[in-house]
Order: structure tokens, then sequence, then C-alpha cells
């Protein structure tokens, strides 16, 4: 049942300045389902759609920094099947979501990375404590699969793979209980709401030995690196913090969905909701 004070939100067109961008980056137009086509997504599978949520004034605005991966000093990530570098899309897409999120009224965004700054993840998750963060949600696509190589323009020479689409949420369950908690909780809200919105979670097929599926939620996973390997940004920062991995940066198809306005809109609203269901709702009881 809605609380009283409580309002419908969904991110519906989004900022289309900001998606012209990330297709402009991604370096070419993506089209919707050309039959036969083995780039572009089949039928239902192209489907994605904003998610609703309830706002409560009660709650109070939830402040979150955004964590547009790699950047930081001699990690620029991988490449993507289109010849993009992980830093350059994670970045535009990170500035693409602080957009619709703070368009709702509701959520305050801290951007952790800029265009032509190297910031180390010691740096950003100092910022984000500093700053008040409510949650840290850092940015990031996945290369899985057997690699090959295909030319997506002329002069492109670039890493393919069609063979383990999806996105994947990291979290660490290490270190003071009732903090892996609630990385768990806003874990397994995002990937429920990413789910609602049409977007397929990873299998977790190649992940055997260094993430542990989550036992309650598809595609979220739990931090087995060595323990001196494991991922700095989920176990350091003072509030929950989660690693996406929208995509796999070397399947087509995904790469080219997400240069689309409408994946943007789709997924802050997925952010924006599982906010809400992992830290508002608790706020405004």
């Amino acid at each position: 049942m809605a609380r009283r004070g409580a309002w419908l939100f969904a991110i519906a067109g989004g900022v289309v300045a900001a998606g012209l961008g990330l297709r402009v980056l991604w370096g070419h137009r993506a089209s919707r389902g050309a039959a036969g086509d083995p780039h572009r997504w089949p039928g239902q599978l192209s489907v994605l759609r904003p998610v609703a949520t309830r706002f409560s004034a009660e709650a109070g605005a939830i402040r979150v920094a955004i964590d547009p991966g790699h950047g930081a000093p001699g990690n620029r990530g991988n490449t993507s099947s289109y010849c993009v570098e992980e830093q350059d899309a994670m970045l535009a897409l990170g500035e693409a979501v602080a957009g619709r999120l703070q368009a709702t009224g509701h959520v305050k965004v801290r951007l952790l990375r800029d265009a032509g700054h190297v910031v180390t993840y010691a740096d950003r998750v100092e910022e984000a404590r500093a700053w008040g963060a409510d949650a840290f949600v850092s940015l990031h696509s996945d290369v899985r699969g057997k690699l090959q190589r295909w030319s997506p323009a002329p002069g492109r020479d670039c890493p393919l793979s069609l063979d383990a689409p999806g996105f994947a949420i990291l979290y660490s369950d290490e270190g003071d209980a009732a903090l892996a908690s609630r990385r768990a909780l806003l874990g397994r809200a995002l990937a429920r709401r990413m789910i609602e919105a049409g977007f397929l979670p990873y299998d977790g097929a190649e992940y055997a030995g260094i993430y542990a599926p989550d036992a309650d939620e598809r595609g979220v996973f739990a931090d087995r690196h060595a323990p001196e390997q494991r991922i700095f940004v989920l176990r350091r920062a003072a509030m929950p913090s989660i690693l996406v991995e929208t995509h796999n940066a070397v399947d087509s198809r995904e790469a080219a969905r997400w240069a689309e306005p409408a994946t943007v809109d789709a997924f802050a609203s997925a952010v924006a909701a599982a906010l809400y269901d992992a830290i508002g709702v608790q706020r405004g009881t």
C-alpha cells in the first residue's frame, strides 16, 4: 500500500542530448531488431521499459555517489566490440544516468570522475564518504566469452563474443556484518529492478572461483577473489557499495543497445527504484 505523501515516479524519455552523446561515443547508430542480424537482439529481448517506484516525502533526498569505472592511474579498462575504451563509455553513461537521477528531484548525485581527470579509487571512496553519500554505485562493463575479431566499420578491428550476455551486480560480504547486509540489499534491489525493466541477468558461468552467486537474486554475486585481489570500492566504502557490470562489452548486441537513450532511461529508472527500495523505504517508515 502506498504511504501518504508518496508519489509515482518513472523515467520515460530521459535526456535526449545525453542519449545522443552516448550514441556518438559508441561510434554507430543502433537499430532495432534487423531480421537475421546476429548483432541485434531478436524480438522480445530488445524491449526495455522504465520501471516505477514511489518516493516518500518523509524519506528525503537519497545521496548516491556514481563512480564511472576506470579512468584510474594505469587503468583504462576493457575495449568493447566497437573499439571503445571502458573508461570513456562509463563516463558517458555515468553523466547520462546522473542527469536522469537528479531530474527526479528525490536523488542527489555526486559524480566521482569527470573528463580529463585520472582519479584513484581511494580518492573516490573518500570523496563519497566526505560528501555523505548514502550509497556508492560503480559502473563498469565486463568481458566474457571466447573472443573473436570483427570489423564493425572500415578500419576498425575489435574484439567480439556473443557467448555470455547480461548484467552482473557485485558486492562484498566481508567486514562489518551490518554493512555487508546493506550492500547485499542494495545489489539485490537493483538486480530485481533491472530484470523488471527487461535487462538480462548474467548466469555466472565464467565466474566460478572469483564470484559466488547470491542465493536470493539472479545476476548478483559476492566477491571471492583472493583477499589481496578483492575489489577496493566494494570492501572499503563506508556506505553500501555495489559494482554494476552493465553488460558484456564485447557482445555487439549489448554494446548497440547500451548506446540507445531508451536503455539509459530504463537503467536510470531501475537505479532510482533500487535506491528507494534499499534506502528510502527504511527512512520513510
